[in-house]
């Protein structure tokens, strides 16, 4: 909507297709910021002149200028100065931006003056031209004095040269030679001196021409007259095609620049995709910025404190004030840095280029799309962080409310058949009898030592998963470690009905035989209490590389959808809320093999019933087995 007279007259910038067209509309935004008026951002449409995906390309500039906080308008004109004058008259401007990229020939030179010409004198505003391309880099500055005269020389011992190359073709060839070789000459003067020296060369190969191959100067007559024009004809086709050819080249060498700027950019995107913290995005920056943007990188914290990587070359110290003031489109240049925000208080990139520099303003989008990479890198980890620590709180407090709900329950019962016990043990004597008093001594005992376990169960699994309780593995016979859990197991339940399957050829097992021991009184405790009465087999074989035991029951198994469950912390299966258990004695066994480094898992068995494996790595090579018995059986030297 066009302003009203109520509001201060706006800063309008006209906006091309082109990929330089961004800057114009960067530009425009920080002329609106500092006169401190609002800005539009305008697209002249000429109809079957811009391409839909010149179309497009407008748009997403318009765009990019309403995110920045312009108002937008796409005028439909049959010219550009049409539209610009319509654009003018309905916004009423204060400024008028224009950009300007190199006069594409002398029509278009011609047409953006009349244009320019016809805005000054139609508007009441103020037309500003931003130069968008740089410097050709055809048009080489006047070179000093000393290397001018030099440059004038070799020009003309060149053009001497040729002179006596086409002297000696011309009675052989005729005309055309001479035309020929002069042309050649400036197709070559062209490409090597720069179109500067190419008029002067021009201009002298026609005055040698007429000296040396027309006798002289002389009125030109009817028969003069095609020669000549054949002559200067050929030195201008020459220009014009080497002209042409140093363009196909620029844009040759700007199009392999844009594809290696898209890989580079690529590349760091996917170096920075797998960092995971704030010092490797600084390394992988410090690596990378040197083949991307020629400088060297680093990161300064949002507090201006703390720059990234610390060590490494020439690294920058800190400015005493802070970094300058941002600026969320430019890079900031002080003190041969540059100084780019990155936004969503993620600190700035600090940029030094190899000669000490600011960078071009054609090289700022290729700075935006590179800090754009680096803080989605750092905010990425910062909301991994985030994630991690809300995932740490939520399972610590998971957890204190797991623990709360276990200690109410399992501590709760056997203190309250203790307590129960002990106070009808208080009574009078002659009030119980002797067989329920020995009764309730036994549910003491019985209750305080599966309060016991509890507890033991509890600190063990503390100590193992916090580190305290470390492997001691040694080298010992399996079958040792097995009988002593079955006998401590038979000592408190009596026999059991378990069957032993243990190859006489089984190697050495390297490990803490009171873990392992552990954990196969809870494996079959647990096959206990879950499956009474069904036959149990402890195995073990070697594997490749492992020594691989399983502890199997005819029972009612575990679903699969528990599988991975049941050596959670206090995991319960539903319904057996009243096994007996506390859910530790898995939770125990797991940290125990890893602490090992084996693996425990649990899986079905085809006849029904549930099958615990246990795979320990072999490390190392064991000794034999006469070693282990005689070291074992060797007395302890006097103390």
């Amino acid at each position: 909507m066009p302003s009203t007279a109520l509001e201060p007259r706006p800063v309008l910038v006209a906006v091309g297709s082109e990929a330089k067209d961004l800057r114009l509309v960067h530009a425009a935004f920080r002329v609106a910021k500092q006169q401190a008026r609002p800005w539009v951002a305008v697209h002249i449409h000429v109809a079957d002149w811009e391409a839909r995906e010149e179309a497009e390309q407008a748009r997403s500039w318009l765009r990019e200028a309403a995110d920045l906080g312009a108002r937008t308008d796409w005028v439909k004109a049959p010219t550009l100065a049409g539209g610009l004058l319509e654009a003018a008259r309905n916004w009423q401007p204060s400024t008028l931006l224009l950009g300007q990229g190199r006069l594409q020939g002398l029509f278009g030179g011609l047409e953006r003056t009349r244009t320019l010409d016809l805005l000054k004198r139609s508007l009441d505003s103020q037309v500003l031209v931003l130069p968008l391309d740089s410097p050709d880099p055809r048009h080489r500055a006047l070179p000093p004095l000393l290397d001018l005269v030099g440059l004038v020389l070799a020009l003309l011992v060149f053009l001497g040269v040729t002179t006596l190359a086409a002297a000696a073709l011309h009675p052989i060839l005729g005309a055309h030679a001479v035309q020929a070789a002069f042309a050649l000459a400036l197709v070559f003067i062209i490409h090597r001196f720069g179109i500067l020296f190419a008029v002067p060369a021009t201009g002298l190969a026609i005055v040698i021409y007429e000296v040396f191959f027309r006798g002289g100067p002389r009125p030109l007559g009817p028969r003069d007259w095609p020669g000549l024009g054949a002559f200067i004809g050929a030195v201008t086709l020459a220009q014009v095609f080497m002209a042409l050819v140093d363009r196909i080249k620029l844009e040759t060498r700007a199009i392999h620049r844009l594809e290696a700027e898209t890989a580079l950019l690529m590349l760091l995107g996917r170096a920075l995709a797998r960092c995971t913290s704030r010092e490797e995005v600084a390394e992988v920056l410090a690596e990378r910025s040197g083949g991307l943007l020629k400088a060297r990188a680093w990161l300064l914290g949002s507090d201006g404190e703390g720059i990234l990587p610390p060590g490494g070359e020439d690294p920058p110290a800190a400015p005493p004030g802070g970094a300058p003031e941002e600026d969320p489109l430019e890079p900031v240049f002080e003190g041969a840095i540059s100084y780019i925000s990155l936004g969503g208080g993620e600190g700035r990139l600090l940029l030094k280029r190899e000669d000490g520099n600011p960078f071009p303003p054609e090289e700022w989008g290729l700075l935006q799309a590179f800090a754009g990479l680096v803080s989605v890198a750092l905010e990425r980890i910062r909301w991994i962080e985030t994630a991690n620590r809300e995932k740490v709180d939520k399972e610590t407090e998971r957890m204190r409310n797991t623990l709360l709900g276990a200690v109410s329950h399992d501590l709760r019962t056997p203190l309250a058949a203790i307590q129960g016990a002990a106070t009808s043990l208080l009574l009078p004597e002659h009030q119980l009898p002797e067989a329920a008093r020995l009764d309730l001594l036994v549910m003491i005992r019985e209750e305080s030592e599966r309060l016991a376990r509890f507890l033991g169960d509890l600190l063990d699994l503390t100590r193992l998963q916090s580190g305290a309780l470390r492997a001691n593995k040694e080298w010992q016979p399996l079958d040792e470690v097995v009988g002593a859990a079955i006998g401590r197991m038979e000592t408190r339940l009596g026999a059991l009905a378990i069957r032993v399957d243990l190859p006489a050829d089984l190697p050495l097992a390297h490990l803490d035989g009171s873990l392992m021991e552990q954990v196969l009184l809870n494996l079959m405790g647990n096959a206990l209490r879950h499956a009474p009465g069904s036959a149990m087999v402890l195995s073990a074989w070697a594997g490749a590389g492992s020594l691989e035991l399983a502890v199997t029951d005819d029972g009612p198994g575990i679903p699969r959808a528990y599988q991975n469950k049941v050596f959670d912390k206090f995991f319960r299966m539903p319904g057996l809320t009243r096994d007996g258990g506390v859910g530790l004695g898995l939770a125990i066994c797991e940290a125990i093999v890893k602490a090992h480094g084996g693996r425990i898992w649990v899986e079905d068995r085809p006849s029904g019933g549930a099958c615990f494996r246990i795979t320990l790595p072999l490390e190392g090579q064991p000794p034999s087995l006469f070693e282990v018995e005689r070291e074992s059986a060797s007395p302890e030297p006097p103390s």
